[in-house]
């Protein structure tokens, strides 16, 4: 199973017009689409970034171009693509993810992720995978948030990432302290950061769903 990813940047000093439009877009595509995109928006990290995702059990028919039914209003859509481009601040991003391991329960799309990506040479990327692994398990044993485990190498680098699921941001809030206050989460994510060869260079945000 693979995850698609988009990330993209909007003017920032139109981040209502932005969200609206893109909402707009998203729930247009979705409704003529069987692929499902999420549409999320950073809330902690860089002001007017914004993600689009979708769960790829077919990376052929993912990358087809035959993504939308054969009745879709194609006008309608360009109208809607076209509001969104206006607004777009920057060049988007687009990745697949391997999806290594999951933990918890995503049958439903939560209202918050954490994402935490970590980049590390290739030669170290099954050390650091296993390891991101180890701190997941810790840190749903403490707080229960469901949490996948993704890697990628081309397009983004080599590249381990969680991506923690939350309920709200008060969850989030908990849920990150109980982690960071654990000794046993601290030990296994100390060692991760202490893989011989390894410098970990992370990036991290919090996104609300917006679809």
């Amino acid at each position: 199973m693979k995850l698609w990813n988009r990330v993209f940047l909007m003017d920032p000093g139109r981040q209502a017009e932005a969200s609206a439009a893109l909402v707009a877009a998203h729930e247009a595509v979705n409704a003529v689409s069987d692929h499902g995109f999420n549409l999320w928006e950073t809330v902690i990290g860089p002001q007017g970034q914004y993600g689009a995702s979708a769960l790829v059990p077919d990376i052929d028919a993912a990358t087809s171009g035959a993504l939308m039914h054969d009745d879709a209003d194609a006008d309608e859509l360009g109208r809607l693509a076209g509001a969104v481009n206006d607004l777009v601040a920057g060049r988007p991003e687009d990745s697949f993810w391997d999806v290594r391991h999951v933990l918890g329960d995503w049958s439903a799309t939560p209202a918050y992720v954490t994402n935490v990506i970590h980049h590390a040479p290739l030669p170290q990327m099954g050390a650091l995978a296993a390891a991101a692994i180890g701190v997941a398990d810790r840190l749903h044993e403490v707080g229960g948030a469901p949490i996948t485990v993704c890697t990628s190498v081309i397009g983004t680098g080599p590249s381990v990432r969680l991506i923690i699921g939350w309920d709200s941001l008060s969850a989030w809030d908990e849920g990150t302290a109980a982690g960071m206050a654990d000794p046993e989460f601290q030990e296994r994510a100390a060692a991760a950061g202490a893989l011989p060869g390894v410098t970990l260079l992370a990036e991290s945000n919090v996104m609300r769903c917006l679809v």
